[in-house]
């Protein structure tokens, strides 16, 4: 097994682009230092502001990508500025950029990676408001939809739908796998604290999570971002559409207390028991290995376990920009149960030859599945 480099001064840098800026912002993150950006496929969500025919018939849903990038602390500031002049992630429709604080992270030698063991801090991110909550709920294929637009309806700022894989423990038994398959929708949205719990609850009906094998849900705090994910379409003639309205009335009131519902009494939130302070635990190695992770994760005594697929950017200039596929491979579990999943998974690693691959762990405070009885 390859040396592994360790930090716990690490942040996960997510950006939600339009396709035609990922090249320029991409090329711009890497520039100020971020190196292994992950990609992956997704569509956005919008509700329509058109009439009865376009409510009938809406537009597609427009293509989006994902990047996922793990930056150290220290360069975080650099990077996400970076990313918001690029892609003008400052105006509305244009995007989204947030960053998530890792527990840690550890690579091995041959991962492209910023990180190194020996940086250090100098001074926390400072960019956008820091209470933010990231929302995401895995689903069967097909329901996505309705849950995202059960988020928007509650006021989620664009959900972002990605594609993959995901099981459980039901997985071991060859029945049930022939008979359900694995393809999983991955619906994302990053809302402020204050609707989260709202917003969650309204996602979790929609999908019917708390029903056996509807899914799994859970947040992760978001340490800071700026989020301009469009969310309404218009055919209306008028010169702005809701999105810069409501943008304008929150900068003339300064803030955003007069959004308050004539239901605000009535809270939506989800009344039934969480899974709280689980820890996220995710791999990402070359698509060619994930099955073998994915069955470890299993065979390690995970309750389930889920897959995103991507290509990796070239960090290096001169380079095309996609090469091969890679897989993020991801679990949640007890926080006591973090450093032996993780030690089986990279002695399986070594069995296997992988010299390339990353494991970084998120706080996940509240979770949400079907518990039984």
């Amino acid at each position: 097994m390859s040396h592994q480099i360790k930090s716990n001064q690490v942040s996960l840098l997510n950006l939600i682009l339009p396709k035609e800026t990922v090249a320029k912002v991409s090329d711009s993150v890497t520039s100020a230092g971020a190196v292994g950006l992950f990609q992956v496929t997704a569509r956005g969500s919008m509700l329509s502001e058109g009439g009865l025919l376009q409510r009938m018939f809406p537009p597609p849903a427009p293509e989006q990508l994902l990047l996922q990038v793990l930056v150290p602390d220290s360069k975080v500031d650099a990077v996400t500025d970076a990313a918001i002049e690029a892609g003008n992630l400052d105006r509305v429709g244009s995007g989204a950029v947030f960053t998530i604080g890792c527990n840690d992270a550890i690579f091995s030698s041959t991962f492209p990676t910023a990180v190194s063991a020996d940086d250090e801090v100098e001074g926390g991110s400072g960019f956008g408001p820091e209470d933010l909550e990231a929302i995401c709920c895995i689903c069967e294929k097909g329901i996505a939809d309705d849950i995202a637009k059960a988020a928007l309806q509650g006021g989620a700022p664009g959900p972002t739908i990605t594609f993959g894989e995901g099981g459980g423990v039901r997985d071991k038994i060859p029945l049930l796998r022939m008979t359900k398959g694995p393809e999983k929708e991955f619906v994302w949205c990053v809302v402020e604290k204050a609707d989260a719990d709202e917003i969650f609850g309204d996602m979790a009906r929609a999908g019917k999570i708390t029903e056996p094998g509807r899914g799994f849900m859970y947040s992760i705090p978001v340490r800071s971002g700026l989020i301009n994910v469009s969310s309404t379409v218009s055919s209306s003639a008028h010169g702005a559409n809701m999105e810069q309205i409501i943008s304008a009335l929150d900068d003339l009131k300064g803030d955003k207390e007069w959004r308050t519902s004539l239901e605000s009494g009535k809270s939506r939130a989800l009344k039934t028991t969480f899974l709280e302070n689980l820890v996220g635990l995710y791999c990402i190695v070359p698509r060619d290995y994930y099955e073998e992770v994915y069955d470890a994760v299993l065979d390690a005594g995970a309750p389930g376990v889920s897959t995103n697929f991507g290509v990796m950017l070239d960090a290096e200039e001169g380079k095309d920009h996609l090469t091969e596929e890679w897989a993020l491979v991801y679990t949640s579990v007890g926080p006591d149960s973090v450093d032996s999943l993780r030690g089986k998974l990279t002695d399986n690693l070594a069995e296997l030859g992988i010299d390339r691959f990353a494991f970084y762990s998120l706080p996940i405070p509240r979770a949400l599945t079907y518990l039984g009885g």
